[in-house]
């Protein structure tokens, strides 16, 4: 079987399609991976075949949510949050998360403009190499859904690999939901608006199974999902978080407890063009820098240097490194302070690491990873806003020297281990693409 993989570029996109890809080539599969070139090294350096597509001129930049250029069109779709929401917190999440951090992604490859929706999607050199390479599989990155679109102009089944909650399906339910109301007409979805324009050039119909997927592999537990009508194919995420050489302050266990604090790939790479994020990004540093200043512990913070506070000393037990892989740090750590992220989280559980998640506006899934944790007793979700420095220490120090949120901490790996691994879920795929190309 030959299976092509569709990855938004960025790391934290291409992460959580490894060792799937990995999965396939070791079952005897052939395996490619698409972007655009601005990842093909990252692609390589994971063992993998890169094929670029696009033209790096003619594209928006990836920054998602960083891009000033595309917050206008957010705010746009700022008055539908009442019509598609209750006042429920909980439920005005998914909505407004779609529509300020994973709409701004997709736009990337999907623009506004349909007048240059063509030349900026990379869709073209895609379809074109689907159709020369004939995969008979497509695996595409919910941010890049016309990804779709080649896989039905080449013949191929597709499948969806979520690599977080799935706000995709979620808003075109609820929007479908709402729209059958009397009285009001929301028109076509997001999603539909902006692949449709792409589908349309190439003679593909758009339906449901070409905007969320013949086949829909999720990674989330049960407990963790976003209620939705879309079956899917459950896999445990196996992490994959890159690969360097092992420091040497790593080689024996630590001195004192250790915790890590990550915000991600994402917020490294993208919250540089957005001055109310990188804010918040600081303020929520410099409170763990100084909460944890009077603990005995050492803090590792895999930060770089734009996330770290201005004019503020870095404390003596805080270390600092620009990058490390997280299976690397974490083995030796208490407890990981984070910003919500699935892949950050999958790291941790795949370890029987506590969990300190504050939920913060800008944290895109802490609203779910923090308290699904939390109810589990394996960490905490962190209301940072109501808390003093002198409480967020409390909260530290009670979850590293508490020996509940280990053992709590310990039951989530268990329930993550239950899920089929990505090597069991390569003969499934294998059935689901035979049934849905003879179908």
């Amino acid at each position: 079987m030959r299976v092509l993989f569709a990855v938004w570029p960025a790391t934290a996109h291409l992460h959580p399609s490894v060792s799937l890809a990995w999965a396939l080539k070791a079952a005897g599969h052939e395996v490619r991976v698409a972007s655009t070139a601005l990842i093909a090294k990252q692609i390589a350096a994971a063992g993998l075949s890169a094929v670029s597509i696009g033209d790096q001129e003619r594209m928006l930049p990836p920054m998602g949510a960083g891009n000033p250029d595309l917050w206008a069109a957010a705010d746009e779709l700022s008055p539908l949050t009442e019509v598609l929401t209750s006042d429920d917190p909980a439920d005005r999440y998914p909505w407004e998360h779609f529509r300020q951090f994973m709409l701004p992604c997709v736009w990337n490859f999907h623009p506004t403009d349909p007048a240059v929706a063509l030349e900026r999607s990379g869709l073209p050199d895609l379809v074109n190499f689907a159709k020369a390479w004939r995969p008979d599989l497509v695996i595409w990155d919910p941010c890049w859904p016309s990804a779709a679109v080649a896989a039905k102009a080449s013949g191929a089944v597709h499948a969806r690999l979520l690599w977080g909650h799935d706000m995709f399906a979620w808003t075109r339910d609820r929007w479908a939901e709402r729209n059958s109301l009397p009285g009001v007409d929301l028109g076509p979805d997001p999603l539909e608006r902006y692949v449709a324009p792409l589908a349309d050039h190439y003679g593909v119909k758009v339906d449901d199974d070409l905007l969320l997927g013949d086949i829909t592999i999720d990674p989330a537990p049960q407990g963790m999902r976003l209620p939705t009508h879309r079956s899917r194919v459950s896999m445990r995420w196996v992490p994959y978080n890159g690969a360097d050489t092992v420091p040497e302050w790593l080689y024996g266990p630590a001195e004192r407890p250790r915790i890590a604090l990550c915000l991600g790939a994402s917020m490294r790479q993208f919250g540089n063009g957005h001055e109310e994020l990188m804010a918040a990004i600081h303020g929520l540093v410099g409170d763990m820098f100084e909460a944890v200043s009077e603990l005995d512990v050492e803090l590792v913070g895999t930060l770089n240097e734009a996330q770290l506070p201005k004019g503020k000393p870095i404390p003596d037990n805080v270390r600092t490194v620009e990058y490390i892989p997280l299976d690397q740090l974490l083995p030796s750590c208490s407890a990981l302070i984070h910003h919500g992220g699935v892949g950050t989280w999958a790291a941790a559980v795949a370890l029987s690491v506590p969990q300190i998640i504050p939920v913060e506006p800008w944290g895109i899934e802490s609203p779910i990873t923090g308290p699904y944790m939390a109810e589990r007793g394996a960490g905490i979700a962190m209301n940072r806003a109501e808390l003093s420095v002198e409480d967020i220490r409390k909260q530290i120090f009670d979850v590293v020297s508490n020996p509940s949120y280990l053992e709590g901490a310990k039951r989530v790996h268990h329930e993550w281990m239950s899920a089929p691994s990505t090597h069991d879920v390569v003969p499934l795929l294998e059935k689901l693409t035979a049934a849905h190309r003879n179908s």
